[in-house]
């Protein structure tokens, strides 16, 4: 097996300046360290995990932490872009990624418990804050985390910014002329749910417009069927007086809603201009294509793996504990002018 003294015989330097190099410690300038790489490249060096973990008082594993009972995970097209990428940045520091969940093979174990058998330096946090008392353990230890869901105490957390991106939304509806537009959530015990809700409140008081509790209608989960569901019942609660516009909190929300309105007999977006929130995949190939709120998902897990990995090394991190990243209005065909 290749090992670092190979490596270090190769290029001509000390061991300790090729451990250096693939710690990604300070100290190496830029051409050794392009010379160390090409060397283990061309030698076939395999870092050997548990020496290296040895030598740094690592384990070099971080930790990901979903809460899957509410549909918001892996599976979720949100959350796997951001898990992608959080992984891609978390490899190019040298860490790998582990699951956390709540079984040590034939038994329970709490996510603390998980956390200390697999020895994480951290743990990126997915969770609904609806599951912050199963994991409030984790909280409390030693182990760094950085969330990209839920807010806690004196925990960093790299999130959209749902206000920006919820006026963003409401401000093009009101734009195109519409005074009477009606808000789909998504579960309110959500952060995302919360926030979206709260910048439309916000919204309709600042333009002087009527508040209809009729125009409100909350899901329950994150599902294209509670989208279905919640249009449905718009419709019966708002018979008679029907918004023109409704701000979808989430983008299967919204393209269930606007196959429901059109199966009631509605034109979208003549009737009903839609927009929603996330810019997921779906949402270019409805009909029509749906108006929506772009999420930096690629930028939220780079950012949360730096976050987590600075955190991990004891190293100072730049900005706000709570970063928010901008949103961008995505205009396509869901929406007209009154």
């Amino acid at each position: 097996m290749v090992t670092i003294y190979d490596v270090a015989k190769e290029v001509g330097c000390s061991p300790t300046t090729v451990s250096k190099a693939f710690n990604n410690y300070s100290g190496v300038n830029d051409a050794t360290y392009k010379k160390i790489m090409e060397a283990a490249d061309r030698l076939g060096y395999t870092p050997n995990n548990n020496a290296r973990a040895l030598a740094t008082k690592k384990t070099w594993l971080l930790g990901v932490l979903f809460s899957e009972d509410v549909n918001t995970g892996i599976a979720h097209p949100h959350f796997s872009e951001i898990l992608q990428n959080f992984q891609v940045r978390a490899g190019e520091h040298g860490y790998d990624v582990v699951f956390v969940n709540k079984r040590l093979g034939n038994r329970e174990a709490s996510y603390l418990e998980h956390c200390i058998y697999r020895a994480v330096d951290g743990v990126l946090l997915a969770a609904n804050k609806m599951f912050t008392d199963e994991i409030q353990s984790v909280l409390d230890s030693d182990i760094k985390c950085v969330s990209v869901e839920t807010n806690y105490s004196n925990k960093h957390t790299v999130i959209s910014d749902n206000r920006m991106g919820s006026l963003q939304a409401l401000e093009y509806l009101y734009f195109l002329g519409h005074r009477k537009i009606a808000h789909m959530a998504c579960p309110l015990t959500s952060v995302a749910g919360q926030e979206r809700y709260n910048a439309y409140m916000e919204f309709m008081h600042s333009k002087g417009l009527e508040i209809n509790p009729k125009y409100v209608v909350e899901t329950k989960e994150f599902k294209a069927e509670e989208g279905a569901r919640a249009a449905t019942q718009l419709l019966q609660q708002a018979w008679d007086d029907l918004p023109t516009a409704v701000f979808c909190g989430y983008d299967e929300i919204a393209c269930a809603a606007v196959t429901t309105f059109k199966a009631q007999g509605f034109r979208v977006p003549e009737d009903l201009s839609v927009v929603g929130f996330d810019n997921v995949a779906i949402s270019g190939f409805t009909s029509p294509a749906l108006t929506t709120i772009e999420q930096d998902r690629a930028l939220i897990g780079q950012k949360a793996a730096d976050t987590l990995i600075r955190l991990v090394e004891g190293k100072s991190v730049e900005g706000p504990i709570d970063n928010r990243i901008p949103t961008k209005l995505i205009v396509r065909n869901s929406c007209a002018r009154i």
